[in-house]
């Protein structure tokens, strides 16, 4: 988690003040939250809903949907068949205390009969969205963001050992989809071993960038304390990395990792951070960047006396490169990743809006595995499955955004707002609401926007009954093993009775 700024509080105090202006279109009232809730308790004991992702942003919609609506049931979907999305499978696995969250949503779903858990049941899949459309007096679609940003360079989507972050971050925390017998796996096996002091760059200058090369760097003794995967651990320790780059195309000012994520990560024992001299040579905008944030200003001030503190006899190396762009990667005739091609940057335009132009210096750095994290998006819906609905419904999804078209939070037509008109009774929330942004406490505020609008839809004009029963039937006639929450709690205490053997906190 990043330190919250005043203008996050802000945009908190609007967002609040936004979801009484939507109720006050309803009824014009100093009380209009206590008058939604209670119109909700009043009109829906038997409602059901369905949510589609067990993430925050998921649990958090669940849990307002039955605050909100008394007496409701929500019934959550998930493909996976363990709950908490990016919280299990994203956050790095030294960092316990953001997991912690979890504790609530895993009470939720182990205690509460209005709370369902459908593990395992994967939407376009093994059901559509008419048919949790038909099933539910609303649905709110919360899955997030599957997809990465791309570089699109040569050699990029071609070469082994070039891959996004998140897949990275997904091997080393147990993600099914990259796991010991995966591409992921093989991918980083054959990168690690494919010369004797392997370098690692990892692409941006976020969160997750700097997550990545922690996990890289630190000490395996250390790591092996916390809950990294077996595969992982083995394979990390087998073949250590003592090089990691840290590339971002602008700046030092206008880098975006937080200064408790720096200090992480430049505090480990034994590793050595480079970064030259120019990059702390500031223009007049870049000081104006810096002002303009105090956790900007906070994490230059951080890498600055890292700079200023150098080790003398570390082993491992941490290199930050700012104003540095991948312009190519290279390979070998088995089409593995064997250097990239660099491009250095010129930054030019006004403060907050500061852009990095290629100066035409170039140079070759060898590269064994190359880690892009510039950002997730989201991917529209494949659909497989035969769709039995009698609504049909087909979800509609901006690509220029990367989200599904919403205002606040309930799903239009089409991006263009001018034309677009909404369909009732199905709202989105999370990263395919807003784009991949915040932290986890951002998906909070984002579900109790959506559930407020949803509660201001109803109260205009009540949904209409569902035209079937849900969606069990179907479930079962297409032998979707469906994981339960009593199902999943099982494999939770065979998971921590192994970490326990193990030593995992």
């Amino acid at each position: 988690p990043r330190d919250t700024s005043r203008g996050d509080t802000l945009k908190r105090m609007v967002r609040t003040k936004l979801l009484h202006a939507l109720l006050r279109d309803v009824v014009p009232s100093a009380h209009t939250a206590a008058w939604c809730r209670a119109y909700a308790t009043e009109a829906s004991s038997s409602r059901r809903f369905a949510v589609v992702g067990s993430g925050p942003a998921g649990m958090y919609a669940a849990l307002a949907l039955t605050k909100t609506f008394d007496g409701s049931v929500v019934d959550v979907f998930d493909r996976y068949p363990t709950p908490f999305g990016l919280v299990r499978f994203g956050v790095a696995p030294d960092h316990a205390e953001t997991k912690l969250v979890t504790n609530k949503f895993h009470e939720t779903l182990t205690t509460r009969d209005d709370i369902r858990f459908y593990g395992n049941v994967q939407l376009g899949r093994d059901v559509s969205v008419g048919e949790l459309y038909d099933g539910y007096h609303g649905v709110i679609l919360a899955y997030g963001s599957s997809g990465d940003r791309t570089l699109d360079v040569p050699g990029e989507a071609e070469l082994e050992g070039v891959m996004s972050a998140r897949e990275f971050v997904a091997w080393f925390n147990g993600d099914p989809e990259h796991g010991p017998e995966s591409a992921t796996h093989n991918a980083v096996v054959r990168a690690l071993t494919s010369t004797p002091k392997p370098h690692v760059a990892v692409i941006g200058v976020g969160n997750v960038a700097i997550d990545c090369a922690r996990i890289l760097l630190r000490d395996k003794s250390e790591l092996a304390k916390t809950d990294i995967c077996e595969h992982a651990l083995d394979v990390l320790r087998r073949h250590p990395v003592e090089k990691v780059s840290v590339i971002g195309r602008r700046g030092v000012a206008q880098a975006s990792f937080s200064p408790k994520e720096l200090r992480e990560v430049l505090g480990l024992p034994d590793v050595r951070v480079v970064i030259d001299d120019e990059e702390f040579g500031l223009a007049p905008e870049d000081e104006a960047d810096l002002a303009a944030s105090r956790p900007r200003r906070r994490a230059y001030d951080v890498l600055l006396k890292a700079h200023q503190s150098l080790k003398t006899n570390a082993s491992k190396v941490l290199n930050f490169r700012f104003k540095t762009s991948p312009l190519e990667f290279g390979g070998d005739s088995n089409g593995n990743l064997r250097s990239m091609k660099l491009g250095r940057n010129e930054l030019v335009g006004a403060a907050g809006a500061r852009k990095a132009i290629s100066s035409g210096e170039t140079e070759t750095v060898d590269t064994a595995m190359a880690l892009r994290s510039v950002g997730y998006r989201a991917e529209p819906i494949v659909v497989s499955v035969n769709d039995e609905s009698t609504s049909q419904i087909v979800l509609p999804f901006d690509e220029r955004e990367r989200v599904v078209p919403n205002e606040y939070g309930a799903v239009l037509t089409s991006p263009d707002k001018s034309t677009a008109k909404q369909i009732p009774g199905l709202y989105v929330t999370g990263w395919l609401k807003r784009g991949p942004t915040g932290i986890i406490g951002t998906n909070l505020t984002c579900a109790e926007e959506t559930v407020a609008k949803m509660a201001s839809d109803f109260a205009r004009l009540p949904p209409p009954e569902p035209t079937s029963s849900g969606v069990d039937a179907a479930l079962a006639k297409r032998a979707v093993r469906v994981i339960t929450a009593r199902d999943w709690a099982k494999l939770d205490a065979h998971e921590r009775a192994l970490g326990e053997s193990r030593g995992k906190p």
